[in-house]
């Protein structure tokens, strides 16, 4: 294995370049056939590895998902741990029962292919077909005493996918408050987070940042249920999902680092859509509905109501907007 993943990693690096056999070999300290096996190993498991005589050997990125190419691909100040899958339940359930058996002590990240279970708001089923999305998991380690900003992370987390589809798509994105992120009028990301506790102070000890991503799914192929506001973010992927799973935590990462300063919430407000609109939100048993002002310095929504009586709102669910242009409804 470990000479599999220093095949991978030397081919990654001179990627679209040949390789070769020899020069693998001498660079890792192994010999030739151990070399050639290592290959039909990569290329078993799924990696597109071309083999041209006279030349060697050369990495074609692909779509299956990969713990190196993804770890290769991050920038940053943090490299957690990563996990992928072909199958799960639900990334944000896997990791909360690693978090109860094994206490997260760094950043650890769940990447699956596919989920059976998914879900996200108020146990909302999230559709995860195989293939033509991105779902994952982030676990962060919550240090007794430690600051902890739910409304920030969440609102942070966004921007960091806003950031994401910006850089890899020609798309236009907006945040409907609060975890919601939509192309062309339709969401296309779901964020969910969810914290777990440590028995004996009671206290936070890893909360877990769930995002899942429509890419390539066609609006016909979502359940009937969800044609109506679900999307993808685009009909043809140019980027890999890998480079896609790499640039978003990239970028959560490092804005991660200073979320609890809310730094990023002028961009919140430039991505939202919301601001300027009127709203119809429901907070527990009760519905509000009101025009949108602003979003504070922590994410709270600020609502003037129908009386001129204002308000700040940290949680709840717009179920309804009234858009004075676009086709959003929902």
């Amino acid at each position: 294995m470990a000479t599999q993943t220093e095949v991978l990693k030397f081919l990654m690096q001179t990627a679209p370049d040949y390789y070769s056999g020899d020069d693998l070999a001498q660079q890792i300290g192994v010999s030739r056939t151990a070399i050639w096996k290592a290959i039909q190993s990569l290329q078993t498991a799924g990696y597109s590895i071309e083999s041209r005589h006279g030349l060697g050997y050369r990495y074609v990125a692909n779509n299956q998902l990969s713990a190196p190419v993804i770890m290769a691909g991050l920038a940053g100040p943090v490299q957690p741990k990563l996990i992928t899958l072909d199958q799960v339940d639900s990334t944000n359930a896997y990791l909360k029962r690693l978090a109860v058996t094994e206490p997260l002590t760094e950043p650890t990240v769940v990447v699956a292919d596919t989920q059976t279970g998914g879900y996200g708001r108020f146990g909302r089923p999230f559709y995860s077909p195989s293939s033509t999305g991105v779902y994952l998991s982030i676990g962060l380690p919550i240090k007794a005493g430690a600051p902890f900003d739910p409304g920030l992370l969440t609102t942070g987390t966004a921007v960091a996918v806003a950031k994401t589809l910006d850089q890899l798509f020609d798309v236009t994105v907006a945040l409907k408050w609060v975890n919601d992120v939509l192309v062309n009028h339709h969401k296309v990301v779901g964020i969910l987070s969810e914290a777990t506790t440590d028995l004996e102070s009671g206290q936070i000890s890893t909360v877990i940042v769930g995002i899942g991503i429509n890419l390539t799914l066609p609006t016909g192929d979502f359940p009937v249920d969800l044609k109506q506001k679900a999307g993808a973010v685009t009909t043809e992927l140019t980027v890999t999902r890998n480079q896609v799973v790499s640039t978003l935590l990239s970028e959560f990462f490092t804005s991660y680092q200073t979320y609890t300063t809310g730094d990023f919430m002028a961009d919140y407000r430039r991505l939202s859509m919301v601001i300027g609109q009127q709203v119809e939100l429901k907070t527990g048993a009760t519905t509000i509905t009101g025009v949108v002002n602003d979003i504070d310095a922590t994410g709270a929504l600020v609502v003037q109501l129908p009386t001129g009586e204002v308000q700040h709102l940290s949680s709840g669910e717009i179920t309804k907007v009234n858009l004075l242009t676009g086709g959003y409804r929902g």
